[in-house]
């Protein structure tokens, strides 16, 4: 249900008064009460017990930079340690609460204006002798496909590979609309859906059910009648009935299967001749595009020098130089890391690599492994990587990938990306001391008019939501001059923030590892396997996988 003025009102008092430790018995079974009937009602707990540990931790910051320790405590209200143990206790309460009363509901995915139409959410990336049906709209290997797109197979095959990592392949004849990055609508006709861990809770809907993943590989089978047959090849589901008199849902384990029709569940006929079908091996021509990369292991360095290594670009040129304020100021830059070697930025040194042509508007991915220490103050989150990126419509504005310091805006620590037209944010905490494979995918627009996509993933999966910038705000927006462009522009910087003639005062404190640059926007399962190999798959190979 929508939550109306007085509830807000109420639900804003009784979050209030359990941070506060001062929330009554009666008040409490009410605050139960509120969050058992209402979605919205559990979203609003979780973002106000998460806004004021967030706000505790950034206060407690602020407090420890002696440039902003006046004002700090001329303005904050001292609190207790009770109070942020019970805060974060709330918070864990309440995200636990969403989960098992949200029956799993899926993260949004990131785009940088949530409600434009041409967000794209998933890709075809593989396909075997399509014939589409005349809608207007192109649908070809490698095609991006937007929020909301429907699409309309003749006959052949079709591979959709989502934003999530979820990937299902349509059997034409077949009408299906692509609805997110975590689900889509099966209008009629035969998929087959194959989940990999990242992408748990993707689900396919249609007239008759909704299926919701746990980990698994299923077929649905759903005909003009409105009858559907869901068939579960590997793992679980959950099977929601959508229009018959019992709305239970139904788990269904490998080599289990049910029809959902108006008149009820049922057995599917000829269950073990359409598992033979559907469990057999499928063999598509697999989208392969180019790919150009630089990759900096930082196993080996040379002073203040770092090797690249490059596939499809210029061989030289690309080596990481440290740089720092003074020569006293440059730390052991060369420790162990995520594989052999890392680099080590003690917040007060950056580095920087020259890199033709990175200031464009082209599609790219950028990868890497960061360690962030727990004890991680405000003044250390600019920036792991950033660069100038210069477009028709926003002139010459930076792109930091660093982790959010701002609480008003989110969670503090989750990673965050900045860019022209906006900002977004993930959802997993990075300040804990351990490493975490980071990867930022940046789609341009069809146009100098549509703002760039960006997607990001963390530890493999598809996490956080995206926002325009604030209005009125400028940021860099300043055009440099020519000689600062010169210097700042086309070259990669670590463990910085750049202004409009290089980099600011602000750094990065951590350690990275494995960074690799790739020339296009990556896959989400292309992203886990260099997660999990540190190498990008080559597109000979690619080009012969089986789709199963």
């Amino acid at each position: 249900m929508n939550l109306e003025d007085k509830q807000i009102l109420e639900l804003n008092e009784l979050c209030a008064a359990l941070v506060d430790g001062t929330i009554t018995e009666s008040k409490g079974a009410r605050l139960a009460k509120l969050l058992e009937e209402s979605e919205e009602a559990r979203r609003f707990y979780v973002r106000a017990l998460g806004l004021s540990a967030s706000l505790h931790s950034y206060a407690s910051e602020m407090q420890s930079e002696a440039s902003e320790r006046k004002a700090a405590a001329a303005s904050l209200i001292p609190v207790t340690f009770a109070w942020w143990a019970g805060a974060l206790a709330a918070v864990a309460a309440a995200i636990a609460l969403v989960f098992w009363l949200g029956n799993h509901r899926a993260p949004q995915t990131v785009a940088a204006n949530p409600g434009r139409t041409e967000e794209f959410v998933a890709q075809i990336t593989a396909s075997k002798e399509c014939e589409w049906v005349n809608t207007g709209v192109a649908a070809k290997a490698g095609e991006h496909l937007r929020k909301g797109q429907r699409l309309e197979l003749a006959r052949g095959l079709a591979e959709i590979t989502f934003d999530s990592g979820a990937q299902v392949v349509l059997e034409g004849p077949a009408s299906f609309e692509v609805n997110s990055a975590w689900d889509g609508i099966l209008r009629h006709g035969a998929i087959k859906v194959n989940v990999p861990e990242e992408a748990v809770g993707f689900r396919i809907a249609d007239s008759a059910v909704e299926v919701v993943d746990l980990g698994t590989e299923f077929t649905m089978i759903a005909d003009r009648s409105g009858a559907t047959d869901v068939l579960v090849i590997k793992g679980a589901v959950e099977a929601a009935p959508q229009n018959s008199g019992d709305p239970q849902t139904i788990l269904l384990r490998e080599k289990q299967s049910r029809r959902f029709a108006v008149s009820g569940v049922s057995d599917v006929e000829e269950s073990e001749q359409k598992f033979a079908r559907y469990s057999a091996p499928i063999l598509l021509e697999r989208f392969a595009p180019a790919t150009g990369c630089v990759h900096w292991s930082f196993d080996d360095s040379q002073g203040r020098q770092f090797k690249a290594e490059s596939i499809g670009l210029p061989l030289t040129g690309y080596d990481v130089q440290l740089q720092a304020v003074s020569a006293s100021t440059l730390p052991s830059t060369h420790v162990e890391g995520r594989r052999q070697g890392a680099l080590h930025l003690n917040g007060r040194a950056y580095a920087k690599a020259a890199f033709p042509g990175f200031s464009d508007s082209s599609p790219r991915t950028i990868a890497f492994w960061v360690k962030v220490p727990p004890d991680a103050q405000l003044s250390d989150a600019y920036a792991m990587v950033a660069w100038r990126a210069v477009s028709q419509k926003l002139g010459s504005r930076p792109v930091h990938i660093g982790w959010n310091r701002n609480p008003a805006e989110g969670t503090v620590g989750v990673l965050r990306t900045d860019y022209g037209g906006g900002y977004a944010l993930g959802a997993m905490p990075l300040r804990d001391g351990r490493w975490h494979h980071i990867a930022v995918v940046f789609v341009p627009g069809e146009g100098a008019a549509t703002p760039v996509q960006v997607n990001q993933y963390v530890d493999g999966k598809l996490e956080g939501e995206g926002h325009p910038s604030p209005p009125g705000s400028r940021g860099d927006a300043s055009q440099p001059k020519a000689e600062d462009a010169a210097i700042v522009n086309d070259s990669v910087w670590l463990g910085c923030r750049l202004g409009l003639s290089g980099p600011r005062k602000d750094r990065f404190r951590g350690e990275l590892d494995e960074l690799f640059i790739v020339t296009r926007a990556l896959g989400p399962r292309e992203i886990v396997q260099l997660m999990r190999e540190n190498q990008l798959l080559p597109p000979a190979v690619a080009a012969v996988q089986k789709s199963d």
